[in-house]
């Protein structure tokens, strides 16, 4: 009974229906996919708050044109 398979060669019997299921994903791989989600949120954020800066610079700079257009006091008086 050596050459069967069976505990005298230190291998396990294992049924049929262990292998029809699929594989559980490691725990290495689901901390990394939790780490890839952060940092695109993280990624995303940013250039949200970009963007947003970026806008309020321009409105800044539109008011301060306007500003000086209709000034009634000329520069330099």
């Amino acid at each position: 009974m050596a050459g069967s398979g069976g505990a005298e060669t230190g291998h396990r019997l294992v049924s049929a229906g262990v292998y029809s299921r699929a594989p559980k994903v490691p725990y290495v791989k689901e901390r990394r996919g939790r780490a890839v989600k952060k940092l695109l949120l993280v990624a995303l954020a940013a250039i949200g708050g970009l963007l947003v800066y970026r806008q309020i610079q321009a409105d800044r700079a539109e008011q301060d044109l306007w500003t000086e257009a209709t000034d009634s006091v000329p520069t330099g008086s």
